[in-house]
């Protein structure tokens, strides 16, 4: 018998999360032991609050957060995001993979937000090799634009450190207009505790979009085929951002929802390209 490859993996596991968050029975994914070289730094008292650090050999371009996805369910975990964490720090990136608390598993508004803030604190702080870059895919892009938006009056409290930009593949960067949609309703709601009309501060406090602009330039990188998260996502959050004095660009890549994470896809190029000019 052939082996699935990971694309069909991620799909299948993309319905399973789907089915979980309209009434399915999820289960708690706790991160697996860290590889021999890989330095894991913990952030709190919860077995999700870790990050995952990789080190170059050479010369380091700086340091690379990166947020998976998974529509913030505890079926997914950092692990979706090892392998392009290995092909970034073999480009010369520090690469530091954050877990966190998800849905039905501690997390959600705010829980997951100050992990998130939390860990984006520890990265900024360590003294990891800067400037510091956020890349999250999916319900990760949300997250990583969503810590390039914080404020003293979000979830964790103003940043203490600084970041350089934030790239969202193919993220969940409007949460108003995804909770009144097919498919992300119900995990956005679950995320949240309901609709922007019966969770307004949860709204207020999670969605990017309510945030702008960024504290630095933002990318919403999207995959041209994308069936999971639609277009219309990045198109919002830009023009919000733009509207509000932000930089933010849209940016089209190849591929779809799961080949956008792949680090053998052709989309990988790219944001390698956008990473080195968030540094400058």
């Amino acid at each position: 018998m052939s082996r699935p490859s990971r694309r069909a993996v991620l799909g299948g596991l993309a319905l399973g999360g789907l089915l979980s968050a309209c009434g399915g029975t999820a289960r708690t994914a706790e991160p697996s032991a860290a590889p021999a070289d890989v330095d894991r730094l913990t952030y709190g008292d919860d077995d999700s609050q870790v990050v995952d650090v990789r080190r170059p050999a050479g010369r380091v371009l700086g340091t690379v957060v990166l947020l998976h996805g998974g529509y913030w369910l505890p079926e997914y975990g950092l692990d979706q995001l090892d392998p392009l964490a290995e092909r970034l720090t073999s480009r010369g990136w520090v690469t530091a993979n954050v877990e966190y608390r998800r849905t039905g598993a501690g997390g959600g508004v705010p829980a997951t937000l100050e992990d998130v803030a939390a860990a984006v604190d520890l990265v900024t702080t360590e003294e990891l090799p800067g400037p510091v870059v956020t890349l999250g895919h999916s319900a990760g892009g949300h997250l990583a634009v969503w810590a390039a938006s914080r404020t003293a009056d979000t979830p964790g409290g103003a940043p203490r450190g600084e970041l350089a930009g934030a790239i969202s593949l193919s993220g969940v960067l409007d949460l108003d207009l995804a909770s009144g949609r097919a498919g992300s309703s119900g995990p956005v709601r679950a995320f949240t505790g309901g609709t922007p009309r019966s969770a307004p501060g949860a709204y207020a406090a999670a969605d990017p979009a309510a945030l702008v602009p960024a504290s630095c330039p933002v990318w919403a990188v999207q995959a041209e085929e994308d069936q999971v998260v639609p277009l219309e996502q990045a198109t919002a959050y830009v023009a919000a951002a733009r509207a509000a004095g932000g930089a933010a660009r849209r940016v089209l890549v190849p591929g779809d929802h799961f080949s956008i994470i792949d680090p053998g896809a052709g989309s990988t190029a790219e944001v390698e390209r956008l990473l080195r000019r968030a540094v400058g």
